[in-house]
């Protein structure tokens, strides 16, 4: 799991740098690489984010088995 927010955190960091980087540059292009590719990667960071939440649950290798208690 720490791996899986480590991924999703990289590209949220990326996608952020790279909006940053454009409203710095003062081209019509600039608006493009903005929505294109900061938003595409700041996208993919949440989206992983949410995928690895959803499936931590049913990977997890701490689960207790459902029976009732031996004993």
């Amino acid at each position: 799991m720490d791996r899986r927010l480590q991924i999703s955190a990289l590209l949220l960091i990326s996608g952020l740098l790279v909006e940053g980087l454009c409203l710095l540059w003062a081209r019509p292009i600039a608006f493009v690489v903005l929505v294109g590719l900061g938003g595409c990667l700041i996208a993919a960071g949440v989206f992983f984010f949410l995928y690895s939440l959803l499936f931590a649950a049913h990977s997890g290798k701490d689960e207790k088995p459902d029976g009732p208690p031996g004993g």
